[in-house]
């Protein structure tokens, strides 16, 4: 008998979907971080502000830093926003053709 592999049509699925939801899951996670992140820096950058300008330039390398660092962050959360919403499409097609093989293979 030849060495033929069987394609499981209900297993390719299933592993598919866990792979896409495990993905999804981790991406969520990072951009809940960043968030915190985000939410951490603008009320830092927000209380240097009420520093005098004389404190505020003693520090604006600091203070530089922080915007930039800010800005970073707001450019990744964008960005996974942008793979979380093409990873949720996914995993809805996936979901849509495991249960479409459902029917189908319902007499």
């Amino acid at each position: 008998m030849p060495d033929i592999p069987f394609f499981d049509a209900t297993g390719f699925f299933a592993q598919k979907i866990n792979e896409v939801e495990q993905v999804l899951i981790s991406k969520q996670a990072e951009r809940e971080i960043l968030m915190a992140n985000q939410s951490g820096l603008e009320r830092t950058l927000a209380t240097l502000a009420l520093l005098s300008a004389e404190h505020q330039k003693a520090i604006q390398p600091e203070i530089a830093s922080l915007k930039e660092v800010l800005h970073s962050t707001e450019r990744n959360i964008s960005a996974l926003e942008g793979e979380i919403e093409v990873l949720s499409a996914k995993l809805a097609a996936l979901q849509t053709a495991r249960d479409l093989l459902r029917v189908e293979g319902t007499p």
